[in-house]
């Protein structure tokens, strides 16, 4: 028998290490195949060099543009496209719409996600949806995009409310608040958003008038169960904001540099939360980043996050000037944005809630730092991936999901407080001289588009359309509510 002849025993034992030797040779083979694939490399075929490559996806609004690289025709949208690193030129085209570029340099082995871009059309068709006597002073539209709710002109305590998932004939509604519900003395009074509840019913308005102003929870859905929180309260309001988008749960400050307070609407139960407190925002039911005076340096205040039971100092800042602030987060890791007027400049943190619980002795340091002469905002895009710092018409970006950093000046001329706000997760807006404009988070493709009064523009859920208070051009000094469609009447 062959098993118990020793020279055929060990041949065999030889043939079988040789296999093992030679199947351990190709997956080492096969693994670095795959290793360096998964890393962009690849053989030219044109030179025969290595090279390597980097992944692009592109995808726009409407669908089915048509991508040019460098020129050259490479396909439509939706698009995937592997190609070598290097400088890249990429222009999407479709008939009937502007044409959208981005010029940028590809790293190998880099993903690239182009499928933000939006094409408007080359020519706007605007319709009248609603006439006004004058020019409304206050408008707004709810977070899903559905309720666009305008005061009416001639009336402070009386509202319109547009139902735009209705893209034919948006149906209109009015509705009154009480009348006791507002301090309604002589002189001049002024609504301003202050945010919506994420319910889409309820909005929190700050009423400026002379002598003072005050804040109004309005549901648009059932006004006579709107309220006046300084009434109903009787607490002093300097800054007030929505805890956790929740409309009857709320962080009060009475003065700034004074004492924040957490307020519960149905029960009426009040608590301090902190002292000494200038800026603040909340995220979500146990988060709060502030700046306070309490525990700061002479002449300095801190920069200061409250989450659950932990406190995490970030840094000091000059004890004047105004503290713009945000909270966010971005795939899974926090990310923190406070500025000071006075240094004119804006800190962005990330993962510091993680940092501190690995060391808790140290500042966490800042992932970037932005210089602005007049910085006055900071704000988080729409899907939370941008955190935007502004002053005038210069913005500095960051973008949470790559590190990149931008800086640039839109040119336009803003007046003085005037803010940008952001169109959606990749676009920025705001009226100049009358028009709309709108440009990309990195300062291009800056786009004029409709004759606008200081609103800025309401979308419907799709973005088909554009809804904006305008001039009439029919009746001198009359205003109306205007539709235009994003889309080629083609595309509808």
């Amino acid at each position: 028998m062959d098993f118990l002849d020793p020279k055929k025993k060990r041949a065999h034992k030889i043939r079988l290490f040789i296999g093992y030797a030679l199947m351990a040779i190709a997956l080492i083979i096969g693994s670095t195949i795959l290793f360096f694939e998964a890393k962009g490399f690849d053989i030219s075929r044109k030179t025969g060099e290595v090279i390597q490559n980097g992944l692009v996806f592109v995808d726009a609004h409407p669908e089915q543009a048509e991508v040019f690289v460098n020129g050259k025709l490479e396909g439509k949208t939706d698009l995937r496209l592997t190609i070598p690193a290097g400088e890249y030129n990429f222009e999407l085209k479709r008939s009937g719409y502007r044409t959208w570029q981005r010029k940028f340099k590809l790293l190998g082995s880099q993903l690239l996600r182009l499928n933000y871009a939006f094409l408007f059309p080359e020519k706007l068709e605007t319709t009248d949806v609603h006439k006004y006597t004058k020019t409304p002073s206050f408008a707004t539209q709810s977070p899903d995009r559905k309720w666009l709710v305008v005061q009416q002109p001639d009336k402070f305590t009386t509202f319109d409310v547009f139902d735009l998932s209705n893209q034919k004939t948006p149906p209109v509604k009015s509705f009154t608040l009480p009348s006791n519900l507002t301090n309604l003395t002589a002189g001049s009074s002024k609504l301003e958003l202050v945010e919506w509840s994420t319910d889409n019913k309820h909005l929190l308005v700050k009423h400026s008038f002379k002598g003072g102003n005050e804040f109004l929870m309005i549901n648009h859905d059932k006004p006579t169960e709107s309220i006046n929180l300084n009434q109903y309260l009787k607490v002093p309001i300097y800054k007030i904001a929505l805890r956790n988008k929740k409309f009857d749960k709320l962080h009060v400050l009475d003065k700034s540099g004074g004492t924040l307070q957490f307020v519960d609407t149905k029960t009426k139960q009040i608590s301090t939360v902190a002292k000494q407190v200038f800026s603040f925002k909340s995220y979500g039911d146990d988060t709060l980043f502030l700046v306070t005076g309490n525990e700061a340096s002479k002449g300095r205040v801190a920069a200061v996050v409250l989450h659950g039971k932990e406190q995490i100092r970030l840094r000091e800042l000059p004890a004047s000037g105004k503290y713009p602030i945000d909270i966010t987060r971005f795939d899974n890791k926090w990310y923190l944005a406070v500025g000071s007027t006075t240094e004119k400049r804006a800190y962005i943190y990330d993962d510091i809630i993680e940092a501190h619980e690995k060391d808790s002795l140290h500042l966490p340091a800042p992932v970037a730092i932005f210089k602005l002469n007049q910085l006055e905002t900071i704000s988080v895009s729409a899907n939370t991936r941008f955190i935007c710092a502004q002053g005038n018409g210069e913005f500095a970006i960051y973008d949470a999901e790559f590190g990149d950093q931008y800086k640039y000046d839109t040119g336009l001329k803003f007046t003085p407080g005037q803010k940008a706000e952001w169109m959606d997760g990749h676009r920025l807006t705001t009226t100049v001289d009358g028009k709309l404009t709108v440009w990309d988070y990195d300062g291009i493709n800056k786009q004029t588009l409709v004759s606008s009064q200081s609103f800025l523009p309401f979308f419907d859920r799709d973005y088909d359309f554009l809804y904006s208070i305008a001039p009439s051009t029919s009746a001198k000094g009359q205003s109306v509510l205007t539709k235009t469609p994003m889309r080629t009447p083609e595309d509808l």
